[in-house]
Order: structure tokens, then C-alpha cells, then sequence
């Protein structure tokens, strides 16, 4: 009997789940009342962990789950306890960040310098002949750097784990917007920008790393031109496919063929490229004569499917970095994954200049503090 009670009870307990389950799924109230009373996902303002900010024009980044404040040439990290983990000196005046996995990249914009960091330690650091203006890195320590100034329009540089040098491509007649490198480190891509006609026209091109070591004018494989009229924004591997976002489309290019997976209108106010396998936007779904609706939408660029994450306030600006999404909507930020399911909601009592996003953190930047909140 009492054998029979506990298998009765087991399978009641069980029903119970996958009617829970199901109605999370499924039901959004039912998600918004678990998340918020049962799963605590509400973050407390007081209960975060905080770095102090001596200067308030200090320049701060996230990536993995560290945070990452630069000022007076001094590069302090941070774990996602706030607790300081190493200082770096480096010598940049405009940084600009890249990261990756375990990896950071930071560079001088339009200056000389460019540092890998590994975790907490510094892998290498170069100077450059030239200008940096763009600067990329992959989950494998391969570093791509963009350089202006010299006498060609553009030099493209792509360094190994150990800062060897890979390869050079030198653009005479056209800059190179951006730079991206394969999950393999097999492959090398750059938008180009040509400038000298009537019509600035852009494109997309791959490196074969191989064939640019053996034999460089046979190195470039593949060539992709959008649609006229259109200049590009980003680009950003996806496995071994290009995603390539254009101030109007984004495609997936992959062994020449390109695919368009979004047209952006005047409806769509964010969007964003730079997550692990998904593109994020947010758009406009409805307007009234007081009152608009908008909408986070996930698309998986393999099938085109998309999940939907609907917002209860006007957007003020999108955040994107591995498999997390966070989205500021003024003194709230909701923080969402690629299946449109919430992880954390945080409300500020104050105002908060910027927020920095890595793997597993966040920084909300006050002009005096970050608040650190794990994810």
C-alpha cells in the first residue's frame, strides 16, 4: 500500500511539473508571475556587488565574466565580485575592445598599440606601422588588426595565438570597414569600401589563411556585393558562416552564395549581430495615436526561425554578447537569452550612463560606481 501511495504521488508530481512547464512555455503572465515571485529573477539594486569610479570619463568594458576599467593607461580587471584581480599597463588614449571566449583585445584607435589578454594575463602587445581603426580576435587567440596611414588605403594583419604573424593584405584603393576571423582561424574576412567613384559601393571578401601564407594573389576565395545602395555596418562569423549586417539588410555568405534574412525598416529601432549563432533587433509591432508597442525578436539565421520577447517600455538601446541580450529600457534593463526568456530584470533607482555586457556579467555604469549583477 504505502508503495503504491508513493508511486501515486510520483506520478501527480510529475504531471504537476510538465503542467508547470508547459504553462511557462507557453503562457507569458503564467512565465512573468514564476519568474518574478517563484525563480526571484528581479535583481536588487542594494544587494549588487560595486567597483568605485575615481574618474568618471574612465572607459569600461565586459568580456566572459570580468569587468574591464581603463584610465591613466592603466587596464584594471575586475572579477564578478568586484574584486580586483590584475592591473596592466598599457599606452592607448582612444581604446577600442574586441573579445572573444578567454580572450580581450584592446587597441589604440587611430594609434599604434594593440594588447591580447588570455583571462587576466597579457598574452602579447604589438605597435603597429600605421593607424588602427578595427581590430577583431576569435575564441582561438587569432587576432585580425585593420591599419590606415601608410601608403595604402588599408593593411590588413592577422596574428596567430603566440602573436606570430599570419598574413598581410593591402588594399591600394579601398578601406577596410571591419574585419572578422573564422572559429577555426581558417578563414579571414573584411568589408571593403570603395570611395572613389560617384557611388560608394561596399563588399565582403574571405581570406584563405593557408593560400595567403603560399600563395597571397590566389589568397582571396571569396567576393560577396549586397544589393546597390547599400554600405556595410558589421560582419561577425556564425560557425563558418558570415553574417553581415548593412544599414539596411543582413545577409548569411557562405562559400559565395549569400542569403538575405532581414530587411531593415524604418519599424526596426535595434540591431544587433554580435550574438553566439542568433541575430537580435527590436522593432515597432503596433502603434496607436498615444502609444507604440515594440518587440525583441531572436532570429537563428540556419532556419530563420524566430522567438519574441515582448517589452512593457520604449527601448533606449541594445546590448549583445554571446548568448545573452540585454535591453535598456530607460531606468530598467531587462537581460533575455536567444530562446526570448527572461534571466535577470533590474530597476535603477538613478540614472545609469551605459551598461557593459560579457558572457556571464553586466556592469551598470554610474558616474561614480559600476554595479556588477551576474548572469
Amino acid at each position: 500500500m504505502k508503495k503504491k501511495i508513493i508511486i501515486i504521488s510520483g506520478a501527480i508530481l510529475i504531471v504537476a511539473l510538465i503542467v508547470i512547464i508547459s504553462l511557462y512555455v507557453a503562457n507569458e503572465p503564467t512565465r512573468e508571475w514564476i519568474d518574478t515571485y517563484i525563480l526571484r529573477k528581479n535583481v536588487i539594486e542594494e544587494d549588487l556587488p560595486t567597483i568605485a569610479l575615481e574618474n568618471e570619463n574612465a572607459n569600461v568594458y565586459a568580456y566572459d565574466n570580468h569587468i574591464v576599467v581603463l584610465q591613466e593607461n592603466n587596464l584594471v580587471i575586475y572579477n564578478s565580485s568586484g574584486k580586483e584581480e590584475t592591473t596592466i599597463n598599457v599606452s592607448i588614449t582612444t581604446p577600442i575592445f574586441a573579445d572573444s571566449g578567454n580572450y580581450l583585445l584592446v587597441a589604440d584607435k587611430n594609434g599604434q598599440n594593440v594588447y591580447l589578454i588570455y583571462n587576466t594575463s597579457l598574452q602579447w602587445q604589438k605597435t603597429m606601422e600605421g593607424n588602427i581603426s578595427a581590430i577583431t580576435v576569435n575564441e582561438n587567440g587569432a587576432v585580425g588588426v585593420v591599419i590606415t596611414g601608410t601608403t595604402y588605403k588599408s593593411v590588413i594583419v592577422m596574428y596567430g595565438i603566440t602573436g606570430d604573424e599570419e598574413f598581410k593584405t593591402y588594399l591600394s584603393s579601398t578601406i577596410a570597414a571591419d574585419v572578422a576571423i573564422s572559429e577555426n582561424s581558417d578563414y579571414l574576412s573584411f568589408a571593403e569600401i570603395d570611395t572613389s567613384g560617384t557611388i560608394i559601393s561596399s563588399a565582403v571578401k574571405t581570406v584563405s589563411v593557408e593560400k595567403a601564407k603560399n600563395s597571397p594573389s590566389e589568397a582571396i576565395i571569396y567576393e560577396y556585393k549586397p544589393e546597390e545602395n547599400s554600405l556595410i555596418v558589421n560582419i561577425q562569423y556564425d560557425n563558418q558562416e558570415i553574417i553581415c549586417q548593412y544599414d539596411n539588410t543582413v545577409y548569411k555568405m557562405n562559400e559565395g552564395n549569400a542569403q538575405k534574412l532581414i530587411d531593415i525598416d524604418d519599424k526596426t529601432t535595434f540591431m544587433d549581430i554580435n550574438l553566439h549563432n542568433y541575430i537580435c533587433r527590436i522593432v515597432e509591432t503596433s502603434s496607436g495615436i498615444l502609444s507604440s508597442q515594440y518587440e525583441a525578436k531572436i532570429m537563428n539565421p540556419d532556419n530563420q526561425k524566430e522567438n519574441s520577447y515582448l517589452l512593457n517600455s520604449v527601448p533606449k538601446s541594445l546590448y549583445c554578447n554571446n548568448d545573452i541580450i540585454a535591453i535598456n529600457m530607460g531606468n530598467q534593463i531587462e537581460f533575455i537569452n536567444h530562446n526570448a526568456w527572461l534571466i535577470k530584470s533590474f530597476v535603477s533607482s538613478q540614472s545609469f550612463k551605459d551598461v557593459v555586457l560579457g558572457k556571464s556579467v553586466a556592469g551598470i555604469i554610474y558616474r561614480d560606481r559600476i554595479e556588477i549583477i551576474n548572469l
